[in-house]
């Protein structure tokens, strides 16, 4: 519970009937810590403190809670009072809300609502969702370039209380197409009897309608833009995308790559959801098929120490060190899958860098295991007094390492070229591939140096 103090009295509040005094109560509170308390209430009190809200309040409120909740409450809405509410949200979330609807709830609403709206609803739903034009708004400012400052403001001062942001006006052409754009703060301060061409900025960052959502949102965090403009194959300008959207998509987005690098499937809904929003049952089915394969993957290094029984039996002392060399290998694997992935996701290095990232990382290794090889090598020595036996441990987390680190910076190349998303090349997996691999490397080690050498 997010305000343990206040929810005791807004649902005494509440059960009392006193709905001037919860009004008053809620009145000064942001939309979203009224939502909050919406969603702390149990579901009778908090439906009954968003139906006291005013319409206006419902719009602003409804943005903030969770999706399932959104449908449920307009579900049990007159269709009178859904058109009402549809009407004052903005465009997007209006087109996700309708999306998230069953026809039966929607058709007896649509009546209620004008033509335009109607229209702007069906545009805006039937882009494939995942791309630019599904979550663009069309609530935005276009202004035509031969108009005069002074006439842009008046323009802009008519439209503002119907847009969802005016910072941006976007300029175009008679047929639509976007031309320039000009900044609120540069309207302001040019000569009034300047014309919009004059001032407007011609270079213009822009999306494809149906670019991935994820390429445009990082667009508008890399170039610190409030808004984007999408367009279509003719560059005709179809909506933007705001900054506030594009938070929510990185944040999906970062989300379901975190599940996935967890080896936990995730879909849309997924991403979305919170941790309490999710069933136990759900979870299971999303995590058993990768620990599945994890856990099957996992005999291959019960395997491999049965291949080298001998080798345990005459230096018994070697047991002592495999959790350390498991440890060593899987840790850096899965640092450097993370690295890379990462850098996958922001566009850093691309699949014409395979070449040049796996050298990095066998050089990243090769320093990483000297250090640490050094520091087990001084260690066993003073504690075994053996410097073969130092030897062995020293050496094997060098090449161990620098296997980790090659394999952490393949496998995600690989993934990519097959199609396959890298982040679910997850890091459990390069843990299990480097366990076995590793425990290859560190008996064969031995073998070299403790009984070849020894005689």
């Amino acid at each position: 519970m997010r305000h343990p103090l206040l929810v005791p009295d807004l649902r005494e509040l509440i059960r009392d009937g006193e709905v001037a005094g919860l009004r008053d109560f809620i009145a000064e509170y942001h939309p979203g810590r009224v939502a909050e308390l919406i969603e702390d209430l149990e579901t009778d009190d908090g439906d009954a403190l968003f139906r006291i809200l005013p319409t206006q309040g419902r719009a602003e409120v409804l943005s903030y809670l969770e999706s399932e909740r959104q449908s449920r409450l307009v579900e049990s809405m007159p269709p009178k009072d859904a058109a009402d509410l549809l009407h004052l949200m903005s465009h997007d979330e209006r087109a996700d809300l309708v999306n998230r609807l069953g026809e039966d709830t929607i058709d007896p609403v649509l009546p209620y609502l004008a033509q335009a709206e109607r229209d702007d609803i069906r545009r805006l739903a039937s882009y494939e969702p995942g791309t630019a034009a599904s979550v663009m708004t069309t609530d935005y400012v276009t202004l035509p370039a031969r108009i005069t400052v002074r006439e842009a403001l008046e323009r802009i001062r008519r439209e503002a209380p119907d847009r969802e942001t005016i910072y941006y006006s976007y300029v175009v052409d008679q047929d639509r197409k976007l031309i320039g754009f000009v900044s609120l703060k540069r309207l302001i301060l040019s000569r009034r009897s300047a014309t919009v061409e004059e001032i407007m900025k011609r270079d213009v960052i822009r999306a494809r309608a149906d670019e991935d959502q994820e390429s445009a949102a990082r667009q508008i965090d890399k170039y610190d833009l409030i808004a984007i403009p999408v367009v279509d194959a003719s560059d005709m300008l179809v909506g933007i995308i705001t900054h506030d959207d594009a938070m929510d998509i990185l944040r999906q987005e970062q989300t379901a790559d975190m599940l996935a690098f967890g080896g936990v499937t995730s879909g849309a809904e997924s991403a979305q959801e919170t941790y309490w929003q999710g069933r136990v049952v759900q979870a299971v089915k999303r995590r058993i098929g990768w620990l599945l394969f994890l856990f099957l993957a996992g005999f291959l290094t019960k395997h491999v120490s049965h291949f080298f029984r001998g080798v345990q039996l005459k230096l018994p002392d070697l047991m002592d060190f495999v959790p350390l060399m498991i440890g060593t290998g899987g840790n850096a694997g899965s640092q450097t899958v993370g690295t890379i992935i990462r850098a996958m996701a922001l566009g850093e290095i691309s699949h014409a860098d395979g070449v040049r990232v796996i050298l990095r990382e066998w050089l990243t290794g090769f320093l990483l295991g000297v250090s640490l090889g050094a520091i087990g090598f001084v260690y066993i020595w003073i504690i075994h007094g053996s410097w073969a036996f130092a030897a062995v441990i020293g050496l094997a987390t060098l090449f161990i390492c620098m296997w980790a680190n090659i394999v952490g910076a393949l496998v995600p190349f690989l993934a990519r070229q097959y199609g396959i998303d890298p982040a679910v090349v997850s890091a459990p997996l390069i843990s299990t591939m480097v366990d076995a691999t590793g425990l290859v490397i560190f008996y064969s080690v031995a073998i070299v140096i403790l009984i070849k050498l020894s005689g």
